[in-house]
C-alpha cells in the first residue's frame, strides 16, 4: 500500500467520512485486517519438511484446509485448527490416486475436486472423519489439458464446473479458454479469454536445428511491466484486466461489458534498489544467451533493451470468488511482508481493503472469503512451500445486508 493511500484509509476510519474511490460509487473503505491462525512452515510444522510443490489449495465447509501436491501426488490434509490429517490418494492411476494433482476446489455440492491429468476426480465427505477423503468418481477432462496449471477449478452457480485450459498457437499467442462440465462430466460448452496486447508469450526460445529449440527462462517479459489478469465467474462472465490501469471488466461471451471494477489509484515509483536488482538480474539471463538476440522468439523490445518501467503496476492479480466479489491484489515493494487485496462486490461496488500479515503466493489460487483465506506461500528463506490460514476477528465481521 502507497503512503498516501495509508493516510486516505486511516482518515476514513478515524472520520467515518464517505468517500467515492472509484467513478461508479461513493463507500466508506473499511480495512479488514485478518491474522494468521496458523502456518505449515519448517521448524514449525511437523509435515512442513515433506511438502513438496503445491499446485492448490481448498476450504471445506468445516474449515478443513486441503492443498495437492504434484511432487508427491497427493493431498495434504488439514483440520480446522492446522493439525495434520490422513492425505488423500498416491501416485498411480487408480481410483483416488494421482499422477499430478492440480487445481483443487470444493463445488457447490460439497465435494472435493481435484484435476489430474485430462482426469477430475471427485471426493465426497467420508462419515467417520467428515472431511472430503471418500473417493466418488472421476470422469474424463479435456484431451490436452494444461495439466501442470494452478489456477483453481471454478464453478458456476448453476453447478456446471470450468476446467481452464490454455493452446499455445505461437510463442507470440496464446489462446486461453474455459472448457464447461456439466456436474455428471459431459462437456456442454466452451468459453474464451479474449487476447490481450500485453499476453507476454509462454516462454522465449530459439532453435538449435529444424526441429528443436531451446528455452530460454525470464526474458518474456521486463520485470514489473504490467500483464493482464483474468478469472471467470459463478455468473459465467469472464473478469478481465490488461494491468496498465487500475480498470477492470466483467463481461459477457459475447464481449458485452457488464460492469467495472476501478478506483482512483496514484502510481507508485519502484524503489531505485529494487527496480536496480532487478535490471541486473535481467541483464545476467540475456548475457547467459549463447546465440544472438535477434534468433530468440518470445521476446519482447523492452527487455532486449533493458528498458523497465519506472512505476508499479496497477495491480498484480485479481480472483472472482465464489460468493462473487471481485478481490484485486495491489503491488507491494519487495521490502513489504504484507498481502493487500482491494474488494468489490459482485455489482461493481468497492467495499474494503483487506490486509494480511503475510506474503501468500498469487498462484496456486488462494480461497478467499471476507470470513478467512487460504493460501500457498513462499518461504522467503528457503523458497519452500508453506500453507497459510488467516481468519478475520470477529469483530471485523462483514455488516449484514
Amino acid at each position: 500500500m502507497i503512503p498516501s493511500a495509508i493516510h486516505l484509509f486511516l482518515t476514513v476510519l478515524a472520520s467515518s467520512v464517505l468517500l467515492a474511490p472509484s467513478a461508479l460509487c461513493a463507500q466508506r473503505a473499511d480495512t479488514l485486517r485478518m491474522r494468521l491462525a496458523w502456518e505449515v512452515v519448517e521448524g514449525a510444522h511437523p509435515i512442513a519438511d515433506s511438502l513438496g510443490v503445491l499446485t492448490g489449495i481448498a476450504l471445506d465447509a468445516k474449515g478443513n484446509v486441503y492443498a495437492s501436491d504434484g511432487s508427491s501426488a497427493k493431498i495434504w490434509v488439514l483440520d480446522a485448527t492446522g493439525r495434520s490429517q490422513r492425505g488423500i490418494g498416491r501416485k498411480g492411476k487408480g481410483p483416488g490416486e494421482f499422477d499430478h494433482p492440480t487445481g483443487i476446489a470444493t463445488g457447490p455440492d460439497g465435494k472435493l475436486y481435484v484435476r489430474n491429468m485430462s482426469q477430475v476426480a471427485r471426493f465426497k465427505e467420508d462419515a467417520v472423519t467428515g472431511r472430503l477423503s471418500r473417493y466418488d468418481s472421476a470422469f474424463t477432462g479435456p484431451m490436452y489439458a494444461d495439466w501442470m496449471n494452478t489456477r483453481a477449478t471454478r464453478f458456476h452457480a448453476n453447478g456446471n464446473l470450468y476446467h481452464v485450459g490454455e493452446g499455445v498457437v505461437d510463442l507470440r499467442k496464446r489462446a486461453m479458454m474455459y472448457q464447461v462440465f456439466s456436474p455428471s462430466g459431459a462437456l456442454v460448452d466452451s468459453v474464451a479469454v479474449p487476447p490481450f496486447a500485453n499476453m507476454p508469450s509462454s516462454t522465449a526460445r530459439y532453435a538449435i536445428s529444424a526441429n528443436g529449440g531451446r528455452m530460454v527462462r525470464g526474458v518474456s517479459h521486463a520485470p514489473f511491466a504490467p500483464q493482464p489478469v483474468w478469472d471467470i465467474t459463478p455468473r459465467g462472465t469472464l473478469l478481465l484486466g490488461d494491468g496498465t490501469s487500475y480498470r477492470l471488466r466483467e463481461q459477457d461471451r459475447t464481449g458485452r461489458v457488464l460492469r467495472e471494477f476501478t478506483r482512483s489509484v496514484t502510481p507508485e515509483r519502484i524503489p531505485a534498489d529494487e527496480r536496480r536488482d532487478s535490471l541486473s538480474a535481467l541483464r545476467a539471463r540475456i548475457d547467459s544467451i549463447p546465440v544472438p538476440l535477434d534468433r530468440v522468439e518470445g521476446m519482447p523490445p523492452e527487455v532486449r533493451a533493458l528498458t523497465l518501467p519506472e512505476v508499479f503496476p496497477a495491480y498484480s492479480a485479481a480472483y472472482a470468488a465464489p460468493d462473487g466479489r471481485i478481490w484485486v491484489r495491489r503491488w507491494l515493494k519487495a521490502s513489504d511482508v504484507r498481502t493487500i487485496f482491494d474488494v468489490f462486490e459482485a455489482d461493481g461496488r468497492y467495499s474494503r481493503v483487506v490486509e494480511l500479515p503475510r506474503i501468500i503466493a498469487s498462484f496456486p489460487t488462494p480461497v478467499l472469503s471476507l470470513d478467512g483465506i487460504a493460501a500457498v506461500g513462499i518461504d522467503p528463506e528457503t523458497g519452500a512451500n508453506t500453507i497459510l490460514r488467516f481468519i478475520a476477528p470477529k469483530a471485523s465481521a462483514p455488516p449484514r445486508r
